[in-house]
């Protein structure tokens, strides 16, 4: 049997369009570079930054759709105990994912020398949206963690949604 007749053919190439967006935002922000000044090249990053939230979110409510009917037609095969193990790897991802998020943050803090309200940050009069900061609204972490929780919901609306088997009784 032909292994991509199962895969979902316009959800991958969307997922590896959110890859290459996550990809596009890190390439177009600005990385400071201790001792050089503040970059005057304005926030190109914000150019990728609004349109690959877009497809972040549209990407989610897919997998959420999919994951959901998925669940439902393995739940046969594999029981209810096959499609808990799949939430729970999923919950594991998305706690590590939060805390490789809190890694990035706090390497971000260190690069620019503290937060916008730090006066020594490189930051100190931008705010959060500026050209050193944009990967921290959208990366890898917050990608990986938008997956999980989606394969959560999905598995959630499949429990609490599906359609419940009446069982007929015979009176004799």
């Amino acid at each position: 049997m032909n292994v991509m007749k199962r895969i979902n053919r316009p959800y991958f190439v969307f997922l590896i369009w959110n890859v290459f967006m996550v990809l596009a935002v890190h390439v177009m922000t600005i990385k400071h570079e201790a001792g050089k000044g503040i970059s005057g090249n304005g926030n190109l990053g914000i150019l990728a930054l609004f349109p690959a939230l877009i497809s972040f979110i549209i990407l989610c409510l897919w997998t959420v759709y999919l994951c959901r009917w998925w669940f439902c037609d393995q739940r046969e095969y594999w029981g209810r105990k096959g499609n808990n193990i799949i939430v729970v790897g999923a919950l594991v991802m998305s706690v590590l994912s939060v805390c490789w998020q809190l890694h990035f943050i706090e390497g971000l803090r260190l690069q620019l020398n503290g937060y916008t309200d730090d006066p020594g940050s490189v930051v100190y009069r931008f705010g959060w949206l500026n050209q050193y900061t944009n990967t921290l609204f959208y990366n890898f972490p917050i990608l990986l963690f938008g997956l999980s929780v989606s394969v959560t919901v999905g598995w959630l609306l499949e429990q609490f949604l599906r359609p419940r088997k009446l069982t007929k009784t015979s009176n004799k």
